[in-house]
């Protein structure tokens, strides 16, 4: 059976948008304290880590980051208890691809994240790169 292309990833972040977020963020990240398992392996302090955006290029699909606050209704369901999260788009449907207890056993790495998001499609059937 041949694997259905994704048509675009959305990373959900556990987040709230805004540069008052941006910053509770990223001091969070300074002082080590919990914060959102998928910002921290997508981005620095300030930007995107260098690593992800090769990583990104890579993947070949097109991602979309939304905060929490910016969740279209008819997505809720999907995602409702499972943020950070990232979801596949397909053939006009959406996968939940990884929840936030996968993301969060990436431990930071670019490199597990990839991998993990890879295997996750493959399973579904889809094919992301």
């Amino acid at each position: 059976m041949d694997k259905v292309p994704v048509d675009r990833l959305l990373f959900i972040f556990d987040a709230d948008s805004g540069l008052w977020d941006a910053f509770v963020d990223s001091a969070k990240k300074v002082l080590r304290i919990n914060g959102c398992a998928l910002c921290q392996i997508t981005h620095g302090l300030v930007t995107e880590k260098s690593e992800w955006r090769q990583c990104q290029e890579a993947l070949g699909a097109p991602i979309e980051y939304l905060h929490r606050d910016e969740i279209p209704p008819d997505l809720l369901p999907l995602v409702e208890g499972e943020l950070p999260c990232i979801v596949a788009e397909h053939d006009g449907k959406r996968t939940l691809l990884l929840a936030s207890e996968t993301i969060a056993r990436c431990r930071g790495s670019v490199d597990d994240l990839r991998g993990k998001l890879l295997f996750h499609a493959a399973k579904h059937g889809l094919a992301i790169v």
